[in-house]
């Protein structure tokens, strides 16, 4: 069996947490890879926090490696367990006492997004953006950009622009106009299957997927944004549900 390890090293400094692991792992004849050779393995070990997660997860979903996270950062919504639980963990994933959650991800000019895909303007903060689903015209809404997020994503940008929080196993997706300019606008939820396309009226946009800017439209430019063929697989250890842990994340665990 071959074990990946991807390691956020601003969370770990000199790497003595992922040296632990790696002491770990050879002490009971496992040989720990590292770099790109990871998300080839059987298991990937990723030690940081939820945005290490959202990397290594796209990454590994592309040779459907499974992912365990071990939380060395602040929320750790996609992570398993905190660092002083992560050999335990990995001891119960190496024993096949696991599950596995299986999350949707977006497609957008062959690039992949776990979260979101936002759209803003290019230049200034309120812009016009015409909304397609389907065949269908959604609408055309002023505001500083247009989210559209997985089930995954609805807890992170998507909550704090006010948009619904998803089940994170359902297959749905989320399009928030985010500080829109007109009353009636609100979050729309519509299936996973669905094909969203998003245009910019007023001015060029730039495109961010999962926090990090990717590409520019021209004005007029539409992007189309659709359900990824492969999934995020992640690793449970523990029986945590997923509405224990939101309320222990936002401050409210009881």
């Amino acid at each position: 069996m071959i074990v990946g390890v991807i390691v956020n090293a601003t969370k770990d400094p000199g790497l003595s947490y992922a040296k632990d692991i790696e002491a770990w792992l050879n002490a009971r004849g496992y040989q720990p890879v590292w770099d790109d050779d990871a998300y080839k393995s059987d298991f990937l070990v990723v030690l940081g926090g939820d945005g290490t997660m959202l990397r290594a997860s796209k990454m590994a979903a592309k040779y459907n490696t499974p992912v365990l996270g071990i939380n060395l950062g602040n929320l750790g919504y996609l992570t398993d367990v905190d660092r002083n639980e992560g050999l335990n963990a990995i001891d119960k994933m190496l024993a096949g006492d696991y599950r596995r959650e299986q999350r949707m991800m977006l497609e957008t000019r062959k690039e992949l997004a776990l979260n979101d895909v936002f759209l803003r303007g290019e230049t200034t903060r309120l812009a016009s953006y015409k909304i397609d689903v389907g065949n269908g015209h959604m609408d055309t809404l002023r505001a500083d950009g247009i989210l559209v997020a997985t089930p995954t994503g609805s807890t992170a940008y998507n909550l704090s622009a006010g948009g619904p929080i998803l089940k994170p196993d359902s297959e749905m997706m989320v399009i928030t106009p985010v500080c829109p300019h007109i009353l009636y606008a609100k979050p729309w939820v519509i299936s996973g299957n669905d094909e969203v396309s998003i245009t910019p009226v007023d001015e060029d946009a730039v495109v961010v997927l999962d926090g990090e800017v990717k590409f520019h439209l021209k004005k007029n430019e539409s992007l189309t944004i659709s359900q990824a063929e492969c999934m995020a697989t992640i690793i449970k250890t523990t029986n945590v549900n997923f509405f224990e842990v939101l309320r222990k994340k936002m401050g409210n665990a009881r």
